[in-house]
């Protein structure tokens, strides 16, 4: 099961646009993760509850089971160590988990106020189209 990994932190966002983009993303990222996470397990629980067992020979049934089982036990093995690996990237790369409380306000007053600003020159342009439809 190949896994791409995260990249390293993204570049600082501009905007708000930029920052919930950016948010939603790793936060998406993090939920398809721990999807996979959940699925690798309960693949293995499916594959424990039916396995076909069909003794005949103690001694053959223990060596082909040990076969089988440890072949199958290193591919979950990788794959549960790289998800594990994704979600503690994700993890850290999540905002404010590296930011102290007082940044984390500033940063929310700065993008609220691009917001206030954003949404008072949406309001204007709304007027302005309205002025320009009456001249027309």
């Amino acid at each position: 099961m190949p896994n791409s990994l995260p990249s390293p932190l993204p570049p600082k966002p501009e905007t708000l646009r930029e920052a919930t983009s950016i948010s939603m993303d790793r936060i998406t990222q993090l939920q398809q993760s721990i999807d996979r996470m959940v699925s690798i397990f309960l693949t293995v629980v499916d594959k424990l509850n039916n396995t076909n067992l069909q003794i005949q020979d103690p001694q053959k049934f223990k060596s082909e089971l040990r076969m089988r089982v440890e072949g199958e036990q290193q591919e979950i093995v990788q794959d549960i160590c790289t998800n594990a690996k994704q979600i503690e990237l994700l993890i850290g790369a999540l905002p404010g988990l590296n930011r102290s409380e007082k940044d984390q306000i500033e940063t929310f007053k700065i993008l609220e106020r691009e917001l206030q600003e954003a949404n008072e020159e949406y309001q204007r342009s709304v007027q302005n189209a309205g002025e320009t439809i009456i001249f027309v």
